[in-house]
């Protein structure tokens, strides 16, 4: 199993790049969308959408803003897995913290999406049951290494781009999340092809 992870902090455009990745994918006409449906708790934005091509699955979930976001996630890989699906290739967004939220009230979402990926890496079954009882509700604050990803996972960190010198900032995203779009989508072709 292989992840590509899309990393950045809140609104630095990663719904957007699964978005554009989708319609790469879209235009290709040799994956077959097997499964879509917007996330019920993030933005009407978010999605997970399950491909296949070749015998290959792959699932593109774009929310990771909380817990919620990444028990579906958990939730539609345990069904997958009681039809004796596995992806080949798991590609989500994760959500850096945010320095200036409040720390009693603070989530944290990159570990924790990091704690579910190495769930996920290392087969647990019932990934919503494991998510509920061993990451949820437990803060990670140290930085979490997952052990299981370290040969198998490439990350396309994005960074907020500079909109004051333009007058509409659609000139400067679009651009930016059509290029990491397509890097990530060279990245499944690559993966795809090898034997």
């Amino acid at each position: 199993m292989t992840f590509i992870l899309i990393s950045g902090k809140p609104d630095v455009g990663k719904t957007r790049v699964c978005n554009r990745l989708h319609g790469a994918i879209g235009q290709n006409g040799t994956f077959k969308l097997r499964y879509k449906k917007s996330s019920d708790v993030a933005c009407r934005d978010d999605h997970i959408r399950h491909y296949e091509k070749d015998g290959k699955h792959i699932v593109v979930s774009s929310a990771s803003d909380g817990d919620k976001c990444m028990l579906e996630l958990a939730k539609y890989l345990d069904e997958l897995a009681k039809d004796g699906v596995h992806p080949d290739i798991i590609v989500t967004t994760i959500r850096e913290e945010d320095d200036t939220e409040d720390t009693d009230k603070k989530e944290y979402p990159m570990s924790h999406m990091l704690a579910l990926l190495e769930a996920i890496a290392k087969k647990t079954p019932n990934l919503e049951a494991h998510y509920t009882s061993n990451i949820m509700n437990k803060p990670i604050h140290t930085p979490f290494a997952p052990s299981a990803l370290k040969h198998n996972a490439f990350v396309l960190h994005l960074e907020k781009q500079d909109k004051s010198s333009v007058d509409n900032e659609e000139k400067v995203l679009i651009p930016y999340c059509d290029d990491s779009a397509d890097k990530i989508k060279y990245a499944i072709d690559f993966i795809l092809a090898r034997p």
